[in-house]
């Protein structure tokens, strides 16, 4: 197993992680280590099931029946996108969900070696994340990848009280930018305050994602899904870009 060549897929997604990370970071989106990913990668993977029993087994607090023998690539606890950006073979693991649907084993790769290792742990975020891709596989949906991120006009227009609705906010960044219309006719999401690296925000963004591909999280930054994370990224850039003009009139 640990000879075994990575599939050249996964050179692509680590390619597209970098480049990503490279944009939350010079942003400014991505502060110490905020932002997280996943991206599911099962119809390219070819790891053979049983030899990944040798790493450790952890137990979910729910069962996603949906992603049973699914795996993702998810960015690891505590990673920083400025490091992401430079090394993302370093601080992304390959997080496969067992036949239960109630556990996970997670292993990073070793870019030089090619060899599995299991070092790292997933993002503080992992409830919403495996929310969001059980939906997707409920759903048929094409979409495989989610990006959380801190953009600081979003924030900033969230701790505006007139914001802190749906309505009010949907109306404004549609008024600011026609941009936003266009690609997101459908309108964002919105997820009042609430602590994050938990359930209760991720059946609360779940609720919201039926309907949006970007739900903002009140006062703390937005999740924004897509086929890919380039996707994702950039329905994330437009709402920014939407708060900013609103901010620049102001």
């Amino acid at each position: 197993m640990g000879k075994k060549k990575i599939n050249t897929g996964f050179k692509r997604y680590f390619k597209e992680i970098s480049e990503i990370a490279g944009y939350l970071w010079e942003r400014g989106w991505a502060e110490r280590n905020a932002g997280n990913f996943s991206i599911n990668i099962t119809e390219e993977c070819k790891f053979e099931i049983k030899s990944l029993f040798k790493f450790p087994v952890n137990s979910l607090d729910k069962s996603y029946s949906n992603l049973k023998n699914n795996f993702l690539l998810i960015s690891s606890a505590g990673s920083r996108m400025k490091d992401v950006m430079k090394e993302p073979y370093k601080y992304t693991l390959v997080l496969y969900i067992t036949e239960s649907g109630k556990d996970y084993i997670c292993f990073g790769i070793n870019k030089e070696r090619k060899k599995l290792k299991q070092e790292i742990l997933p993002t503080s975020e992992l409830s919403t994340h495996l929310a969001y891709q059980n939906l997707f596989k409920e759903y048929g949906s094409k979409c495989k990848a989610i990006l959380h991120s801190h953009p600081t006009e979003i924030i900033a227009l969230t701790h505006l009280e007139k914001f802190t609705n749906e309505q009010n906010l949907n109306e404004l960044l549609f008024n600011m930018h026609p941009e936003v219309k266009l690609f997101i006719p459908e309108g964002v999401g919105f997820v009042p305050f609430m602590n994050s690296g938990n359930e209760e925000i991720a059946n609360a963004t779940l609720k919201s994602a039926q309907d949006h591909r970007v739900v903002v999280w009140e006062k703390h930054g937005c999740c924004s899904s897509g086929e890919t994370l380039t996707d994702a990224f950039e329905l994330t850039d437009i709402i920014s870009k939407s708060a900013k003009i609103y901010f620049l009139c102001k």
